[in-house]
């Protein structure tokens, strides 16, 4: 289930790049290695980030959105809250860099999700962090492949 999507600078071709960012440490190697791809393939990029679900939202936060009279109901804004919190300094600076760019925010499993961004928006390629993923090398590709049931025909490049 997305919470929100969002279009950066437009984009002039459909090629595509999906980037997941998790919210660690690594996430800006990995936007600034997926921002050089795109600025030298001429792609835009998808970035991502999923969610987990919780039992339930903090109290202070349902009672500010009350007392703030939201359309959106409390869930949908908490999500959309801590998504764009994780993606936010990132898309400055794709911003900056003049890198055309959409955003997804999702919530469930991050496998599942990932693979019904990719068979939505069709990319050519995924660019994901390694940390949290298992990797296999396989002999004559140029690529990481991620083994963590990803269920994807799609070339993976992951970023330590």
């Amino acid at each position: 289930m997305a919470t929100e999507q969002e279009k950066g600078i437009m984009a002039t071709n459909s090629r595509k790049i999906l980037v997941y960012l998790n919210g660690s440490e690594v996430d800006s190697r990995v936007l600034e290695s997926a921002a050089k791809m795109a600025i030298e393939e001429g792609a835009e990029l998808v970035i991502m980030t999923v969610l987990k679900r919780v039992k339930s939202i903090p109290d202070e936060f349902i009672r500010f959105v009350n007392s703030e009279r939201f359309v959106d109901p409390p869930h949908y804004l908490y999500y959309k809250y801590v998504g764009e919190a994780i993606l936010a300094p990132h898309l400055e600076r794709l911003r900056a860099l003049g890198v055309p760019y959409e955003v997804q925010i999702e919530i469930g499993d991050r496998n599942e999700r990932i693979e019904a961004v990719a068979r939505s928006v069709k990319p050519y390629r995924l660019v994901l962090p390694l940390n949290g993923w298992r990797r296999k090398l396989f002999p004559g590709l140029p690529f990481l492949k991620a083994s963590n049931n990803l269920k994807l025909d799609y070339p993976i490049t992951l970023i330590p």
